[in-house]
This record gives structure tokens, C-alpha cells and sequence, in this order.
């Protein structure tokens, strides 16, 4: 299959931030003087909109919400992103897809911000023609608008597009727009999980891509 572009998830997907994110729930709970904090559920929240893992895995009501997202937003930016490295194989295989004419997007849920700084820090943010984050939708995963919008803004048609991720939530976002999937089992969902959303593609390391594309 000859795919024009790789739209690809960011958390677990190309770089590994689950302790990143892990630690910055930690602070934020701990300012909001919650003492008991389930970090599997945090993990299991991975990908999903930080208004979402704020309520489900701090059980916040509307109201602290928004202080709740400043204040891991200050923490992650400052603090936490030095934790933060690219999985195995990931900086030379782009840098491969790049080279082979393979436009290459960003479809995540982490702010903007946090996202274009880490690519940057890794020397990786010129290969990327889109970068989009929880701002640039309003439906979020695994609702299909951030695919649909990379798609509408360079012109893709459906079959010139692989999404790849590490979550089913990944997975239903690519195959709720019509386009191929590719699941990857070393973030931070299962092998098992992946499988029954049923991918077109499943591997366990991200230079495979270039045996897919």
C-alpha cells in the first residue's frame, strides 16, 4: 500500500511520556491535597484529553478543573518534560520516512505547546508538516475531527492515509475517519487490546513502518 502521509499519536506512540504524565498528576494532587491516586488508571487514560484523566482520575468536579489544568500544564512544562525521551528507532525512521517523501503529521491530545517542544528538544520537529493538539479540535479522541482536518487541510484521500498509535482509542479515531491503522504494543495499551479494535497493521517496534509504508 502506498501511503502518502503517516498521521502519527504522540503519548506512547513516539515518545515515551508515561512517567512524565505520571508525575505530574502526582503534584497536581498533591497541591490539591488528594492523598489517594490510582496511577493505573492514569495510565490507562494515556492519549485521552487531560480534562478527561483530571476527572476520572482525580474524580475533580467542573469547578477545579481549570485550576487543576493550569497548574499540570506550568508543572509539565517546566518540570516534567525533561523526563521525556523518544522511543527506540523513532528519530531515524522518520527521518527515513521524511526521505521518502512521506508527509508526517501529529494527531494528539497534549497541548500544543507541550508537543512542538518536545519535538524540537529532539531535533525531530522539521520533519513534521502538521503538528495538532487538543486546541485545534473540538471533538476529541477517538472522535475522528483531528483526522479529518489533517485530510481536509493537505487534501488526502482516505486510502493515502496510515494513522498509528498505541491505544484503541487511536485506533477507532483512524477507522471512525475511513483510514488505515497501525497499532504499536510497546506504549501504553495491550497487545490484546489492540488486537480486538482490529488494526490493519500491528507492530512491536516503530521502525516496522517502514516494512507498512
Amino acid at each position: 500500500m502506498a501511503y502518502k502521509t503517516v498521521i502519527l499519536d504522540f503519548d506512547g506512540t513516539i515518545a515515551n511520556t508515561q512517567e512524565s504524565i505520571v508525575q505530574t498528576m502526582r503534584f497536581v494532587a498533591s497541591s490539591l491535597n488528594i492523598t489517594a491516586i490510582d496511577e493505573a488508571v492514569i495510565k490507562e487514560l494515556i492519549g485521552l484529553p487531560l480534562k478527561t484523566t483530571l476527572e476520572k482520575a482525580l474524580l475533580l468536579d467542573e469547578k477545579s478543573i481549570g485550576q487543576a489544568t493550569t497548574m499540570y500544564r506550568k508543572h509539565y512544562n517546566e518540570i516534567a518534560i525533561d523526563t521525556i525521551d523518544l522511543f527506540e528507532g523513532v528519530t531515524d525512521t522518520l527521518k527515513q520516512l521524511h526521505e521518502k517523501g512521506i508527509q508526517l503529521h501529529v494527531a494528539s491530545s497534549k497541548g500544543r505547546e507541550s508537543l512542538i517542544r518536545i519535538l524540537k528538544k529532539q531535533q525531530v520537529y522539521a520533519l513534521f508538516s502538521f503538528v495538532g493538539g487538543e486546541e485545534d479540535v473540538k471533538n476529541k479522541k477517538p472522535d475522528p475531527e483531528i483526522i479529518n482536518l489533517i485530510r481536509d487541510k493537505f487534501g488526502y484521500e482516505t486510502n493515502e492515509c496510515l494513522v498509528v498509535g498505541d491505544t484503541v482509542f487511536d485506533i477507532e479515531m483512524g477507522q471512525r475517519a475511513q483510514v488505515d491503522t497501525c497499532g504499536v504494543t510497546y506504549g501504553n495499551g495491550t497487545r490484546d487490546a489492540l488486537a480486538k479494535q482490529n488494526p490493519n497493521y500491528l507492530i512491536d517496534s516503530f521502525k516496522s513502518i517502514l516494512e507498512i509504508v
